[in-house]
C-alpha cells in the first residue's frame, strides 16, 4: 500500500509537471478521493466508462483530465464524473502535454520507441524528430503494424530520412516546422481540414493514425514505473473512440 501523497509528489517529479507550459488544461491531481492506494487504474480518458472499468481503483491516470479552460462548473456531466469518482474513493491524476514532451516516458518518444528510431530534437511544442531510411510505403506499413490503422496523404518524398512525431492533433502550422526541419513525413494523430492543402503544396507526407491511439504510450510506460516504485497492481483500461 502506497499513500496518494507520495505517489502524486513522484509523478509530479517524473514528468516535470511544474516546468511544461499547458495552455490547455489542469496537470497533477484533480480530485482527491482517497489516501491509501493499492491499485493504480491507467486511461487515455477522464470519463464514466473508465472511472466503471475501474471501480477497484484507488487512483486513476490519465492522459486528458477533467478541468480545461472553458470549464467553471460542477454540473453536467462534469458532477457526474466527480461524483462516481467520489463514490467509488478513486481520486484522478492527470498529465496532458507533460505525457506528451517526456523525452523517455511521453507519448511521441514511446511512439518513436515503437518504431524503431533513435529521439533526436524536439519537434516543437511536444513532439520529435527522427532519422530514418526507408521508403514511404515501408514506414506507413511500420506505422500501421505498430502504431494502428493510419490514413496516409502521401504528398512528399518517396523516400523518408526525417520523421516528424506529433501526438494527438497537428495544426497547419507544423507543417512549415517539419519541412523546415527537414522532415519529408509527419506522423500525428488527427488534423484539420486545412492541413490536406498546407500539406500538399509543402511537399509534406500525413500519416494519420488517430488521437486516441497515438496517446495510449503514454499512461502505459508510467505504469512499470508505479508498479516498481510503490508495489502497487496496475491496469489500463483500452476505450478507443475512434478519432
Amino acid at each position: 500500500m502506497a499513500k496518494l501523497c507520495e505517489i502524486v509528489a513522484f509523478l509530479d517529479e517524473r514528468l516535470d509537471t511544474r516546468n511544461v507550459p499547458e495552455p490547455y488544461g489542469t496537470n497533477g491531481l484533480q480530485v482527491e478521493a482517497s489516501q491509501e492506494v493499492t491499485r493504480v487504474g491507467f486511461a487515455v480518458d477522464a470519463c464514466l466508462e473508465s472511472f466503471g472499468m475501474l471501480h477497484d481503483c484507488q487512483l486513476v491516470v490519465v492522459h486528458h483530465g477533467l478541468f480545461w479552460p472553458k470549464i467553471s462548473r460542477v454540473t453536467g456531466t462534469m458532477a457526474a464524473a466527480i461524483g462516481q469518482l467520489f463514490r467509488q474513493g478513486t481520486s484522478l491524476y492527470a498529465s496532458h502535454l507533460p505525457l506528451d514532451v517526456h523525452p523517455e516516458l511521453g507519448n511521441n518518444a514511446q511512439i518513436l520507441a515503437q518504431l524503431g528510431f533513435q529521439r533526436g530534437a524536439l519537434f516543437p511544442p511536444v513532439g520529435y524528430l527522427a532519422d530514418a531510411h526507408l521508403s514511404l510505403g515501408e514506414l506507413h506499413s511500420l506505422v500501421e503494424s505498430r502504431i494502428g490503422a493510419t490514413r496516409l496523404l502521401a504528398f512528399g518524398s518517396e523516400q523518408v530520412t526525417r520523421i516528424a512525431v506529433s501526438s494527438g492533433q497537428a495544426s497547419v502550422g507544423m507543417v512549415d516546422q517539419a519541412v523546415s526541419a527537414g522532415a519529408q513525413v509527419m506522423i500525428t494523430g488527427e488534423a484539420g481540414h486545412p492541413i490536406y492543402h498546407a500539406a500538399q503544396q509543402a511537399g509534406l507526407s500525413i500519416m494519420l493514425a488517430g488521437h486516441y491511439q497515438t496517446e495510449i504510450w503514454g499512461v502505459k510506460a508510467l505504469m512499470p514505473e508505479l508498479q516498481n516504485r510503490f508495489a502497487v497492481q496496475t491496469r489500463f483500461v483500452d476505450i478507443p473512440t475512434g478519432f
